[in-house]
């Protein structure tokens, strides 16, 4: 997928309880030139098998909005929120934030996307009164330095590659053996145990190779670092010729 197409892929911005509060949102970003989705499905909640009988057929109304419009649709909703805050304050809310210590507040500060955005003003008031005060740039530089440690590679231990490797050559070498065992019946059982071990090293290979996550920002990064996905790119082109080699075999097998 190229990374035109990434950035306009939809992402979640904010959940509501009604049809209602979506489409207001979505007129708001609307109004500032954002196309916005709304997703209406009960099972988009939490409950993706439909196995809560007791809130069966409650509604969710996801917004969402392209990748590439995250921040600032985040940004719009927040001003929103805050104008409305200042207004008048979600009791409910402040009676749970206010339970919480400065760093538990803080981390609220740094994981916006994680909270409702009345949630974070009300949060940036708490510890104000505190006397600890955040700026917008105080704020912003808390979302960069999350989505910079967001950013980095997941580590693999050398042994994950060693041992994918190695599923691999062992369905070649099971492979290679079936001419020196063709008249033995019972070995098409190792012949399949190879497979299985090729399967494996194969999706293994693919995982490491393409497996990509969502930064809070709209980004879209590899999880694996460069030089251990190089290697990957190895194991995956050895397990896909060990694969082939037992599917080749099972088939004259077979035939």
């Amino acid at each position: 997928m190229s990374n035109e197409s990434e950035q306009f892929e939809w992402m979640t911005l904010e959940t509501f309880a009604t049809k209602e509060e979506g489409e207001a949102l979505a007129a708001l970003l609307q109004e500032n030139a954002i196309e916005a989705n709304l997703v209406n499905d009960a099972n988009m909640g939490g409950d993706p098998l439909g196995l809560d009988f007791q809130n069966r057929g409650a509604s969710t109304c996801i917004v969402r909005v392209h990748a590439k419009d995250i921040e600032t649709a985040r940004q719009i909703l927040e001003a929103a929120v805050q104008a409305a805050a200042a207004e008048e304050a979600d009791d409910a809310s402040m009676e749970m934030l206010s339970t919480f210590n400065d760093e538990e507040l803080l981390e609220i500060l740094q994981k916006p996307d994680e909270w409702n955005p009345e949630n974070v003003v009300l949060a940036r008031k708490i510890l104000a009164s505190h006397g600890k005060n955040y700026s917008e740039a105080d704020l912003k530089r808390l979302f960069e330095e999350r989505v910079e440690a967001l950013r980095k590679p997941v580590e693999v231990k050398t042994s994950s590659l060693i041992f994918a490797f190695v599923g691999s050559a062992i369905a070649i070498v099971i492979a290679i053996l079936h001419f020196s065992y063709k008249s033995e019946t019972n070995f098409l059982y190792a012949l399949l145990a190879g497979g299985i071990c090729a399967c494996l090293s194969l999706i293994a290979g693919l995982n490491w190779c393409n497996r990509k996550k969502r930064l809070p920002n709209g980004e879209k990064v590899y999880v694996f670092e460069d030089s251990f996905r190089k290697k990957a790119w190895i194991e995956l082109i050895v397990a896909a010729i060990s694969l082939g080699a037992v599917v080749c075999e099972i088939a004259v097998r077979t035939a």
